[in-house]
């Protein structure tokens, strides 16, 4: 006799089973096995924990990597293996997303933004250029613009825009269903918010990844998010006084080439690459590409001083 099959359960254990596979063989699987990434945990001042991955030489120039809405520092893996050992490299698990905190509350671009600050302020990090894609580029737009240490020294935006949620805009149809969402998220809710980012195909172990990072994500982080304010002015993009790379896919679909021109024209040292057939998360569409773009900007863009 057949025993009845709970489709509940059926749903977890391949779940559980997929999220063991890609953490444990993704490297069977496309990834390159890159034994130099080490996980970490840091306490702030607010009591939250952080958690986030690091690789690289202790003394070489410093990365810090910034994920969206809904992922974790995953959001990198296929990029960390391509750069070179001798940066050090942070990336960042945003609190209330993967394994930092999730506290109920607190998800404003300036709340996120004071965590970022205290994590480079904690490490001692100077000379830091500051990766962000989509929610993490306003993230670091506001670090940026309360760089009062000056530990800043590039800032990279993917897939960003100049902030400010107006009705009809893209953001805005993108994080207006954040408000219905209930625990547990729903995988169905899961995969289409991660599909919608993409345009050029990308390996389903990867993709797959992050539809269950983002089923990591409580309910309260995806309100807070979707309710929250960009806590800051177009014009305060003129407080960046780092030279500033946006590189930007031409399918994105929440932010468009309009929004981008808005950046360039207001960011006094901002430079923009465009991606072709390229959708909005361009970090996993094209991670050879933006790989290759970083390290130029890194090279060959002299990096901001202060004495």
């Amino acid at each position: 006799m057949r025993l009845p099959v709970c489709p509940l359960l059926v749903r977890t254990v391949t779940i559980l089973f997929s999220f063991v596979f890609l953490v444990f063989g993704v490297q069977g699987q496309g990834a390159a096995k890159d034994d130099r990434i080490t996980a970490a945990d840091i306490e702030l001042r607010n009591g939250l924990t952080l958690n986030y991955a690091v690789q690289g030489e202790v003394r070489g120039p410093v990365i810090v990597l910034l994920h969206g809405a809904g992922d974790s520092w995953h959001s990198y893996q296929r990029v960390l293996p391509l750069l070179p050992s001798t940066y050090r490299v942070y990336a960042v698990t945003l609190r209330g997303h993967g394994l930092s905190d999730h506290p109920e509350t607190g998800y404003s671009r300036d709340d996120f933004a004071e965590d970022i600050l205290e994590f480079i302020d904690q490490l001692k990090l100077e000379h830091v250029t500051l990766v962000g894609h989509s929610l993490g580029s306003f993230v670091a737009q506001r670090v940026a613009e309360r760089d009062e240490h000056h530990r800043l020294s590039r800032l990279v935006l993917i897939g960003s825009g100049p902030g400010g949620r107006k009705a009809g805009s893209g953001e805005a149809a993108v994080t207006s269903p954040f408000a219905k969402l209930k625990d547990p998220v729903p995988y169905t809710f899961a995969r289409d918010f991660q599909a919608s980012t993409i345009y050029h195909p990308i390996p389903a172990w990867f993709f797959e990844m992050m539809v269950g990072e983002s089923q990591r994500v409580p309910a309260a982080t995806w309100h807070g998010i979707g309710q929250s304010s960009s806590g800051s002015t177009v014009d305060d993009l003129r407080k960046i006084d780092v030279p500033t790379l946006l590189v930007w896919g031409d399918h994105d679909s929440i932010f468009k080439r309009q929004d981008q021109q808005v950046l360039l024209d207001t960011i006094p040292q901002a430079t923009l690459k465009t991606y072709r057939d390229t959708g909005h998360a361009l970090h996993w569409e094209r991670p050879e590409e933006f790989t290759r773009d970083l390290l130029v900007f890194l090279h060959g863009t002299p990096a901001k001083s202060h004495s």
